[in-house]
């Protein structure tokens, strides 16, 4: 008789790829900024034990996490594409509002109208 497994997942299981992803990349830096990298020689490993230790519990729960979330996705049926997804409320919110047609005697006559407007307020500041 075949047993079935199941497998607990985690609601969160995208952010802890990411945050195991950038604890990798945290501790690989302080790999870099240590002994064996400065001196070039392995010989100096005990120095920086706490980032190699960092780096491959980080790195087993990266992929650990990795595969988990590879398989939760690959039995999920994949999002329906459609056009009528989009309702209407959202359709009329995107559009572009009626633009009103000036003439160029208008555009002027309001960008007159606006430095007389700022010269009066500069000329009451002055005062």
């Amino acid at each position: 008789m075949a047993k079935t497994v199941e497998i607990k997942i985690p609601a969160d299981i995208e952010y802890k790829v990411i945050g195991n992803a950038f604890g990798v990349l945290i501790a690989s830096g302080g790999l870099l900024a240590g002994t064996m990298v400065s001196q070039r020689s392995f010989d100096y490993w005990q120095e920086d034990l706490v980032p190699l230790l960092l780096v491959v519990f980080l790195s087993y729960r990266l992929m650990r996490t990795f595969v988990t979330t590879l398989t939760v996705y690959q039995g999920s049926p994949p999002r329906p594409v459609s056009k009528d997804n989009i309702q209407r409320v959202h359709a009329a919110v995107a559009q572009l509002p009626h633009t009103l047609n000036y003439t160029p005697e208008q555009v002027m006559e309001e960008v007159a109208r606006r430095i007389e407007t700022q010269k009066a307020e500069a000329a009451r500041r002055h005062l």
